[in-house]
């Protein structure tokens, strides 16, 4: 009896969760419409919707649509959340940047503010965005008790469930649980997650994205990660290491990582800071090349610059930019091959150029298995530096819907 009631509960549980969740994502959809697409029954869905409404986090919509029978049109009740019911903060902590955002509960943003970027160690950092992230609260003048949560994006080895960094480059976070102790600071619930897979919550909840399975996104910045969405979970794997393959190697005994140490990863070849490093040599080398033109020292170069660069026909910072989408398209590739996901989202500044993205594609083909190659669809996501403090308020709502 007492195994029977354990079940029953955790069904309870499940199926409360999957409503929620389908009715975040497809409103506004009416309740015969969620019971017919998850096999439940009215009187479940009603059961789970009524304290929704009574809450004011769902609400009802009326809309007519014609009767072929009789010409008049017939009354719906659909359903849908209440953007304005709840809000989420974001917080998502750049190497170039620290991005604020303030999103309502349907993933709108409502205010967004961009600082300095916040200090790798930890004190510090703890200090900064415990003074920060009230300030910006106070600023978007909306009640406190409305704000479900922050959610913080970062890099690092993170376990999202539990809040704790298992490892990650900045100095003095490995093993501590930064959410905790910020949300001792500023009263309010704060969770914080891998950076790459908060964007991957962001695409699910906000943008709709994840229609097939699986699902993978891949992030292309200082640093690179491929994170998933597969059986309708995030993967995080047995360390939270799951989606890293910015340190694949790929070249044996090729550049040195500074993040993890090894020869040859992938980032080292890849990412925006091999390309910048590359770049910067190209300068110490080649006094006349444009680079110059536009930057009037290596160590101010950004990525932006080196795009421009790119764009204006320098042949020095073409090749560069060749073989770090070169590399790119074997990860890529392989990442197809292990997984044959439905859909690849790319996301990264260098893909502002069409080119880019062009060749990217064909590296890819190459060494994709060729089964694939036609199956798999590949979406580029605008620039936007916002989207990573985004994610951190998807991440805040995913765990309201699921947990309350």
């Amino acid at each position: 009896m007492t195994e029977k009631g354990i079940n029953q509960f955790d069904q309870k549980q499940q199926n409360t969760w999957l409503v929620k969740k389908h009715l975040y994502l497809n409103s506004p959809i009416s309740r015969v419409e969620i019971a017919h697409n998850l096999g439940l029954t009215t009187p479940v869905i009603t059961g789970i919707i009524t304290p929704l409404l009574a809450e004011g986090v769902v609400r009802e919509r009326e809309t007519r649509e014609a009767d072929s029978s009789t010409g008049a049109g017939r009354r719906r009740v659909m359903l849908e959340f209440n953007p304005e019911s709840h809000y989420a903060c974001g917080v998502d902590l750049g190497p170039y940047y620290t991005n604020y955002v303030l999103t309502d509960l349907c993933g709108k943003p409502v205010a967004q503010r961009q600082t300095s970027r916040t200090l790798d160690e930890y004190g510090t950092t703890i200090q900064q965005l415990s003074r920060q992230i009230p300030d910006f609260l106070a600023e978007c003048g909306v009640a406190q008790e409305k704000v479900l949560g922050v959610g913080i994006a970062m890099p690092g080895l993170i376990n999202g469930s539990e809040g704790k960094v298992y490892t990650t480059f900045k100095e003095g976070w490995t093993q501590r649980d930064p959410a905790a102790e910020l949300q001792q600071r500023i009263g309010i619930p704060v969770m914080v997650e891998n950076n790459v897979r908060a964007k991957v919550i962001g695409a699910e909840m906000f943008d709709r994205m994840v229609h097939a399975q699986p699902f993978a996104y891949l992030s292309v910045f200082y640093g690179i990660a491929c994170q998933m969405i597969i059986d309708n979970k995030v993967l995080y794997g047995s360390s939270a290491a799951a989606g890293e393959i910015g340190h694949m190697v790929v070249q044996r005994g090729g550049p040195f990582c500074v993040t993890c140490g090894n020869r040859g990863c992938l980032e080292a070849l890849s990412g925006e800071r091999a390309v910048l490093t590359r770049c910067r040599e190209i300068m110490a080398l080649e006094p006349g090349c444009l680079l110059w033109k536009l930057c009037s020292a290596p160590e101010d170069l950004t990525i932006d610059m080196v795009l421009q660069a790119q764009n204006l026909g320098d042949d020095y910072v073409g090749d560069v930019m060749q073989d770090a989408l070169d590399y790119l398209g074997i990860a890529l590739a392989n990442v197809v091959n292990l997984l044959s996901p439905s859909m690849v989202v790319i996301d990264g500044r260098m893909f502002a150029l069409q080119r880019n993205q062009n060749y990217l594609l064909r590296a890819a083909e190459r060494n994709m298995f060729r089964v694939q190659a036609h199956k798999v669809q590949f979406t580029f996501l605008p620039y936007d530096p916002y989207r990573g403090a985004r994610a951190g308020a998807a991440v805040v709502i995913k765990h309201y819907l699921h947990e309350g």
